[in-house]
């Protein structure tokens, strides 16, 4: 004798039984508060960092790159430039055991990335932040122009005892401009300037506004520090010095009319440094 079956009901689908709540993802308020004169209910969710990064900074890098896509190549081309003789400059001087110029480049590529940091920060629309990295970056270029002037200082550096202040003054003597430079970078960002005394949104660039255009001109004086001195560290190997000549002491810092025509055009100013 066949034993009955009975016909077990379909399983209602997922997509039927699940309701809008389980299908959209949970948000987490992390504070809110009711403004005073309005009465609106200003939520904060608890993924702001994460929107900056994953929702916003790709839009607000697209725009950067559509208004300053000219500055970005000229930037590149530069450091490109500095990078490639760095590199170079170090595997000369591993090669021969030169532990100055070696101390050189590391600090070259170091700040070379910090310099790819401050156009990413920007980039993202962060406008007081890249001061502050090339400030960092400044550190590292005096100390270098201080090495190649005082290689005794070697082991001080080595040792962390070499003082800030002493490479700044052999970084004014190799290039005067450097001290009006550091001071600027010193007061605006390292200590509390102007840009830190008004909020600065992260938003979409949709003009090339002042606090942008600052920001591109503290790049370009970054990028051209350290070809500068890197053209100074490794002279040798540079076919066609742009800056730095040989003398009886050493080397002196003489462009070319040429070089300061470039220099005009590369730093959007009359005067060349």
């Amino acid at each position: 004798m066949s034993r009955s079956h009975r016909k077990k009901p379909k399983q209602a689908s997922r997509e039927q039984n699940s309701s809008p709540t389980q299908a959209s993802p949970l948000v987490r308020l992390a504070s809110a508060f009711i403004t005073p004169d309005e009465r609106k209910v200003v939520v904060f969710t608890d993924d702001i960092l994460l929107n900056q990064l994953r929702r916003d900074g790709p839009k607000i890098e697209e725009s950067f790159d559509r208004l300053c896509a000219d500055d970005l190549s000229k930037l590149s081309s530069l450091l490109s430039k500095s990078t490639g003789l760095v590199y170079s400059g170090l595997s000369v001087a591993t090669q021969k055991e030169d532990e100055l110029r070696s101390a050189c480049a590391q600090l070259l590529l170091n700040a070379a990335n910090s310099f790819a940091a401050a156009t990413a920060v920007l980039r993202m629309g962060y406008v007081l932040q890249p001061g502050i990295i090339i400030r960092s970056l400044l550190e590292a270029v005096s100390t270098t122009l201080h090495l190649v002037q005082h290689p005794n200082d070697l082991t001080a550096y080595q040792n962390h005892t070499l003082q800030s202040p002493k490479t700044i003054a052999a970084a004014k003597k190799a290039l005067p401009p450097f001290g009006q430079l550091y001071g600027h970078f010193s007061d605006s960002f390292a200590h509390i300037g102007q840009l830190h005394k008004s909020i600065t949104p992260i938003r979409v660039f949709s003009e090339r506004h002042e606090a942008l255009e600052v920001n591109l001109s503290s790049l370009r004086i970054a990028a051209w520090l350290m070809y500068v001195t890197a053209e100074l560290v490794f002279n040798e190997l540079v076919t066609a010095p742009r800056y730095w000549h040989p003398v009886d002491q050493g080397y002196k810092y003489e462009p070319s009319e040429e070089e300061k025509e470039w220099m005009k055009i590369f730093f959007q100013m009359s005067d060349a440094i």
